[in-house]
């Protein structure tokens, strides 16, 4: 019988139909696999999950905003720079590319950054590649600019196409100051710190942890105006590719960024220059701590110059804003403050004032001035002139203390502005500590019996230096005292976001026309009969007062360490321009130049040249500037032998009956084509006149008659305390100023 053959169509028919019902089941159990996913009890939050790997919101800071001088120029700005990374877990970027290229990658970069050797650099590649294909490696420590990426994107492997090769870049704003370290810290710098975001979703909000650095301000300008500088944050819907590289997409959800303000500052960086530069000369030279310059102009207000420095092993730096956060003791400057008390209360410049040897003891506490006074009494404007402490002593006493009115001398002076913080918009500044008398004060030990008399020459309170210079200021502006301001203007995109800062007047009259003018003959009559000779020239008057206050500090005792300060203002007779300067140091130092006139006066003296020739309206007219073509070079005096001998040499006429052999002095006479000669006579107890002459004539003149020298600067004498001629007991100091 013939066996049947089975039916091979029938069978492949019947298996392909198995398949397909056993796809379709498959499907019909992925597409409810995928309901489920979709739409059940888990359903949002997998789709949530979903959209968060391939979709983020990132923010973008606006640019910051610029901080500029009055006259525009830019004091600091933001640069953007870049951080490039590279990541290895693109697909493209295989074993054989890989190998390809990480030679020639390492040797470009190793010769770009120069921090890494070839062999560094391709050790690093390599880590970064070989964990997994996912790692990600910073290729630069430093920030580079955008020609540096361009050439970056010359070199192997990162040549490709983003997310092919591998390149990442991070972008960042740089900080950049173009005038370096000048005004640093009243400028402020910025510091990139990891923000906490809240992330905007939809309707909702979700809170999550970017790590994103953003640029804030640290102190100064930058701290006090961040809000303003920083500008509005944008936000960026991103479509994430590979691990580090993503592409931003369109979303409503999108926001733009807003760059931040200009901030105009009130700044002169002409006149910032020089007096830093001169601070830092001075505190070398001297061998000083720390100092601290504030150029203002008197009708405004406004800061033009500020300078702190500190002296690091003859390295000057900015460390502090001494000028407005510091808070000590002022010293003699704070006698202008007692002197306005005295005359708003009655007192007059002629008003006569006991002031002895310059020494008192008063309550079992010894009140001593620096010098011998020239007379047992002298006048109100004298002691001034002459910053005697015992005088001024007395005169509060006499005025307040013994009427039991120390309160009310307290509280005028609180009511000039030594009670409270300028205001100038700067965080940090220093509140003043002035302790007035009250029961309370008494039983702490803040007021005692004496507080009023240390107050009447500085001590017993302490103020910033910017309050100091508002004083001075208000009294070269006629008694009108206004704010010092740092910050003129806010310049936003346009009107309505810009704001101005107007001159603020804090007090429209500190005291009367007549008490005003007393203070500015006083002031005047310092540089030119007291102790602030050091400011005198031939060009513009200068009014001002010195100061010299023993401090605490540096790990020295009361006597070890000094703050020396000269302030003032120029023109005398008709005020544009006021100034403080603050130098602090310590005796035993290879330099012990400690007084006021000395170590602080030629700082304010090289500013106010600066700015007096820079100011062509302040300047005389060439036709009422008499010709001096024929005025002869000043020479030293001293043995009169020689200085004929010179000034044979030099062929300048002399006109003088005095004897060869005499010990003389040089002065040009009027008609400023001849030079006289006055014998010095060598009279005992009387202090001889040096001016003009070298230091070791002027030495040899005051020594030979029994008394002491102490002298600053170099050249020729120029002033000299006491005056000549004036009676004093041997073994007294005579003090002398060259240049």
């Amino acid at each position: 019988m013939k066996k049947k053959e089975p039916n091979i169509k029938r069978e492949i028919t019947l298996r392909v139909n198995l398949l397909y019902v056993v796809f379709a089941l498959l499907g019909v159990c992925i597409f409810a696999r995928i309901l489920w996913l979709q739409y059940g009890p888990d359903g949002a939050t997998l789709r949530k999950r979903a959209e968060d790997r391939a979709f983020f919101i990132e923010r973008i800071d606006g640019k910051r905003g610029e901080i500029v001088s009055a006259d525009g120029q830019l004091l600091a700005t933001s640069v953007l720079m870049y951080y490039l990374g590279m990541d290895f877990g693109v697909d493209s970027l295989t074993d054989a590319r890989f190998k390809a290229g990480v030679d020639g990658l390492a040797d470009s970069l190793s010769s770009m950054f120069g921090d890494l050797s070839k062999a560094g650099y391709k050790a690093l590649l390599e880590s970064g590649y070989n964990r997994e294909r996912k790692g990600y490696r910073r290729l630069n420590r430093r920030l580079i600019s955008y020609d540096e990426l361009q050439r970056v994107r010359t070199f192997p492997l990162l040549r490709l196409q983003p997310g092919f090769g591998g390149l990442s870049v991070e972008r960042v704003y740089s900080r950049q100051h173009p005038f370096g370290h000048l005004a640093e810290r009243t400028l402020g710098v910025t510091e990139s710190v990891y923000d906490t975001l809240v992330v905007p979703d939809g309707d909702s909000t979700r809170r999550r942890i970017q790590r994103m650095l953003t640029e804030k301000g640290r102190y100064g300008i930058e701290y006090s105006f961040n809000d303003h500088l920083k500008g509005r944050e944008g936000w960026q819907m991103m479509q994430r590719q590979t691990e580090r590289f993503s592409t931003p997409v369109e979303s409503p959800l999108n926001v733009d960024t807003a760059d931040g303000r200009t901030v105009v500052t009130t700044l002169d960086m002409d006149f910032q220059d020089v007096a830093s530069s001169m601070l830092a000369e001075q505190l070398v030279r001297h061998h000083a701590l720390r100092g601290t310059v504030v150029l203002m102009e008197v009708a405004t207000g406004d800061i033009k110059a500020i300078a702190n420095l500190d002296n690091v092993g003859g390295r000057c730096i900015e460390r502090s804003n001494y000028a407005i956060g510091g808070r000590y003791e002022p010293g003699s400057t704070f006698k202008l403050a007692s002197l306005l008390a005295l005359l708003d209360d009655g007192m007059t410049l002629d008003t006569p004032i006991r002031v002895g040897n310059g020494r008192l003891e008063l309550r079992g506490q010894l009140h001593r001035d620096d010098h011998e006074p020239a007379a047992p009494v002298l006048t109100l404007k004298r002691i001034f002139e002459t910053s005697s402490n015992v005088g001024f002593v007395q005169a509060i006493e006499q005025q307040f203390k013994a009427r039991g009115r120390e309160k009310e001398y307290v509280d005028y002076l609180a009511g000039l502005g030594f009670a409270e913080p300028v205001g100038t918009g700067i965080v940090g500044e220093a509140t003043p500590r002035l302790y007035r008398p009250s029961a309370e004060a008494i039983r702490s030990g803040r007021w005692h019996g004496n507080s009023a008399s240390y107050l009447a020459y500085g001590y017993g309170l302490e103020i910033s230096p910017l309050h100091t210079l508002a004083l001075y200021n208000a009294v070269a502006n006629g008694g009108r005292m206004v704010r010092p301001r740092l910050v003129s203007e806010l310049r936003g995109a346009d009107k309505a976001s810009s704001q101005s800062f107007p001159v603020e007047v804090i007090n429209p009259a500190i005291a009367s026309a007549r008490t005003i003018e007393a203070l500015q003959q006083s002031l005047a009559g310092v540089v030119e009969e007291g102790t602030g000779g050091v400011l005198r020239n031939p060009y513009y008057k200068v009014a001002a007062k010195t100061g010299t206050a023993q401090q605490d500090g540096y790990g020295g005792g009361v006597g070890q360490h000094y703050l020396a300060t000269m302030v003032g203002y120029f023109p005398a007779d008709n005020p544009q321009y006021s100034c403080i300067v603050s130098i602090w140091t310590r005796l035993g130092s290879s330099s012990d130049v400690f007084y006021g006139s000395a170590l602080a006066g030629p700082v304010l003296k090289a500013i106010a040249d600066r700015v007096f020739v820079t100011r062509y309206d302040l300047q005389p007219s060439v036709a009422t500037v008499k010709p001096r073509i024929s005025t002869p070079p000043a020479i030293k005096g001293g043995d009169g032998e020689a200085v004929r001998d010179v000034a044979g040499e030099l062929g300048i006429k002399l006109a003088s009956d005095a004897r060869r052999r005499d010990w003389v002095a040089t002065h040009r006479q009027a008609d400023s084509t001849s030079i006289a000669l006055t014998t010095l006579e060598a009279r005992a107890g009387t202090v001889p006149d040096v001016t003009d002459m070298g230091l070791k004539d002027a030495l040899y003149a005051i020594e030979s008659r029994g008394l002491k020298t102490d002298f600053a600067g170099k050249g020729r004498v120029v002033t000299q305390f006491p005056a000549a001629g004036t009676a004093v007991n041997r073994g007294a100091t005579v003090t002398i100023t060259l240049r």
